[in-house]
């Protein structure tokens, strides 16, 4: 028969409590060890923590990935799988964790034991934490609601990302990332989080300006996300030596416009507009060119060229009385700048037809850059008459085309060579 090897030398009452070696369905009996007393209490409460952790957590479905590793301590084999995902939950964001205080500690008591052949001791340090079924039913569907509710969150993040309407929602979505960061414990959603967070960010650098002219002396700037258009409520700064009276400001659509007057630029110079815009560390820049390609506001003057030949066809043709019907044309020209015009009217004296052939109310609109071939018809019965082989050659004329933003007119003279299909 071995005698004992330990004995207590001090204690906290002559007696134990029965709750010490008792099972208490309305409190947890946690029992440690500890060189100090001090080391005993923390041990304690961290013990009482990861015991309701346990009770709370460990039922609820959340996706997790632990990293299998195993230790060896006086010949036993202990996971820490268990422990690495307590300390997780421990130092997560979790309402439930805040409640677990010392102050509710119902009962203690501890022992020192004394080691009889080398004189050193310990504390035996137990205590009584009140904590019922109904607590923890109560604690566990608390639990089971904000996780339900931070994963929610996450996937409407998710979803949200390819459907951005505003620049504030990116930051507004980082922030929202932040928190669910804080409370997400297991690595697989805080991965998917930081993931997350990541493409977001990576949307500044998919952020662009661009704009085009409202009419003279304003100018629409938006601000475009992957070629989407998206709303800013931030106001860029504009910047230019040739205009005068510069201002900017937002519009009910997300966009901004840019006022400026232009009276004062010098034709042959190049008079720009630069706007700059920071969002949230991110700037974008952008040059507005008033005498541009395209523009159609510096000078405020087209560059449409007439080009090639052009081509007459009759819906009916009588030889013998010589007339035509309903003459269509076909005239094309070069829209060398791209700007935006549209076609009023078009006189146009052909060699063979004893009066001019006139075009009303065509009031078709282009803007396409380069060639474009306008169709035309003179409704009506034309006389033919006779022509000397060296007067067949050109139809001159005069089309008129309009700036619909001004109303200005602006006459294009038109000499050709020509065809027929009479002739």
């Amino acid at each position: 028969m071995s005698l004992a090897q330990t004995k207590v030398v001090e204690r906290s009452a002559k007696k134990a409590p029965e709750w010490v070696n008792t099972a208490n369905p309305s409190a947890l009996v946690v029992t440690v060890t500890a060189n100090t007393i001090a080391d005993a209490q923390v041990k304690a409460m961290a013990e009482v923590t990861e015991r309701i952790i346990l009770s709370v957590a460990s039922n609820v479905s959340v996706s997790q990935r632990n990293e299998s590793s195993e230790i060896v301590e006086d010949d036993n084999v202990q996971s820490r799988d268990e422990f690495t995902r307590l300390s997780k939950i421990k130092s997560a964001n979790l309402p439930f964790l805040k409640g677990i205080s010392s102050n509710k500690i119902a009962g203690i008591y501890w022992q020192r034991v004394q080691d009889k052949k080398t004189g050193e001791s310990y504390y035996e340090y137990s205590v009584l934490y009140p904590y019922s079924r109904r607590e923890q039913r109560t604690l566990q569907a608390e639990f089971e609601a904000l996780d339900q509710e931070m994963t929610a969150k996450y996937e409407a993040l998710a979803q949200k990302i390819d459907n951005i309407e505003s620049v504030e929602d990116i930051k507004a979505a980082t922030t929202e990332l932040n928190a669910l960061k804080a409370y997400f414990f297991d690595d697989v959603r805080l991965e998917q989080v930081e993931g997350l967070k990541k493409r977001y960010l990576q949307l500044y650098d998919a952020l662009t300006l661009t704009g085009k002219f409202v009419k003279r002396g304003q100018y629409s700037c938006q601000v475009l996300l992957k070629g989407r258009p998206v709303k800013v409520s931030t106001l860029p700064t504009v910047k230019s030596s040739s205009v005068t009276q510069l201002n900017v400001r937002p519009t009910t659509d997300g966009t901004f416009l840019v006022t400026y007057d232009d009276s004062e630029c010098i034709e042959d110079e190049e008079n720009t507009i630069d706007v700059m815009l920071r969002l949230d560390g991110k700037r974008l820049t952008y040059k507005i060119s008033l005498t541009e390609a395209g523009s159609g506001f510096g000078s405020q003057k087209f560059s449409i060229a007439p080009e090639g030949k052009v081509l007459l066809t009759a819906a009916m043709v009588d030889a013998a009385e010589r007339e035509v019907t309903d003459v269509t044309v076909r005239l094309t020209v070069n829209n060398r700048n791209g700007n935006k015009f549209a076609v009023k009217s078009f006189e146009l004296n052909v060699p063979d037809i004893a009066v001019p052939l006139v075009f009303d109310n065509v009031d078709a609109i282009y803007s396409t850059k380069g060639l474009i071939q306008i169709k035309m018809l003179a409704q009506g019965e034309y006389s033919l008459r006779q022509v000397k082989k060296n007067d067949f050659g050109f139809v001159k004329g005069t089309l008129n085309v309009v700036n619909p933003d001004t109303g200005a007119i602006e006459p294009i003279k038109v000499a050709l060579p020509y065809s027929t299909n009479w002739e």
